[in-house]
């Protein structure tokens, strides 16, 4: 867990010393509160004090994209390939992310559920959100 925790302090300080730049989050560290549970068997929900203690400095500087589809949908691979073994278990981390996201205090943020839209529709949406 010090690895991680040292992961996410240095990412969120590396924003705050770049104070000239935007920053745009994937799921990396909503990925902590949601696999160290399940898979590393401790709480990961230390990230959101670290984020909390710099969302108010870079308030206007960061936003928080996640992507979602049905647990269903995530087996659809165009190489037929998955990294699952059973949907409960994608459904289980898709819940999980739903409960990061909400729990995330970055203002600037947007769940896009994917289940039924293209690539270029995806992308559209998040364009919007970015220039809004």
């Amino acid at each position: 867990m010090d690895y991680s925790k040292n992961l996410y302090l240095d990412m969120f300080n590396m924003m705050n010393e770049n104070k000239n730049r935007s920053f745009i989050f994937d799921r990396s560290h909503l990925g902590e509160a949601v696999y160290a549970p399940l898979y590393r068997k401790y709480s990961g929900d230390y990230v959101f004090e670290i984020e909390k203690s710099f969302t108010s400095l870079l308030k206007d500087r960061i936003n928080l994209i996640v992507l979602v589809a049905d647990a269903e949908e995530v087996f659809k691979r165009d190489d037929g390939l998955s990294f699952y073994k059973n949907t409960e278990e994608v459904k289980i981390e898709i819940d999980a992310f739903i409960r990061a996201y909400s729990m995330s205090s970055i203002e600037r943020k947007i769940m896009i559920d994917v289940t039924s839209l293209s690539k270029e529709e995806v992308l559209k949406k998040v364009i919007k959100f970015l220039e809004e």
